[in-house]
């Protein structure tokens, strides 16, 4: 069943700051270094991306995903492959002050997972779509997309003006026509 009340609360943290949500802890390497030193560094580091530098400023980043389609698929040798030939660049920023629902329609209408939070021309940390989501595997969890003070519904993708008229719609249209039992549209 949904929690309708989490839903709400889910809309009041999207007016808070992304600092909040910030991961610092992030890997940053030069753009000379080959993928394999780079990805050595980010298993035993835990991290699924790491930012490129070109002379100590970051110019891009690099992913799990980056590894896995622009070097193994592609027959690359991770050892003659440099990190900043895969890299995706440029870097797209927000301030740490931006409100959270600011930085997912960003996400969103980049089509990118990642953000990297900077204070002038220094890193902060970088905000990620999983930490967002809390890094939940075993349960779906919705979250309504954001656009300009209004919610859509994930399941139909309809409009509206409040998160109380979007879980006035849910009761009214989706609950018991099964439609909770289908996966969310994505965005």
């Amino acid at each position: 069943m949904l929690d309708y009340l989490s839903i709400v609360r889910d809309w009041e943290a999207l007016n808070e700051p992304v600092e909040k949500y910030v991961i610092k802890d992030f890997l940053m390497v030069e753009e000379e270094a080959t993928v394999r030193e780079v990805a050595v560094e980010m298993k035993s580091r835990g991290h699924t991306s790491v930012l490129v530098a070109r002379g100590g400023r970051p110019t891009g980043i690099v992913t799990e995903r980056d590894i896995l389609y622009r070097v193994v698929a592609e027959g690359r040798d991770p050892n003659a492959t440099k990190i900043g030939e895969i890299m995706s660049s440029p870097l797209i920023t927000i301030s740490p002050r931006v409100k959270l629902s600011e930085a997912i329609t960003v996400m969103a209408s980049n089509h990118i997972r990642r953000l990297v939070v900077v204070e002038g021309k220094k890193v902060i940390g970088i905000l990620t779509l999983m930490a967002l989501m809390g890094g939940l595997t075993t349960k779906v969890a919705i979250l309504p997309e954001v656009e300009r003070e209004s919610v859509s519904c994930p399941y139909c993708g309809a409009r509206f003006r409040s998160p109380h008229e979007l879980s006035r719609h849910i009761d009214n249209v989706h609950v018991g026509a099964e439609v909770l039992s289908r996966k969310p549209m994505e965005w």
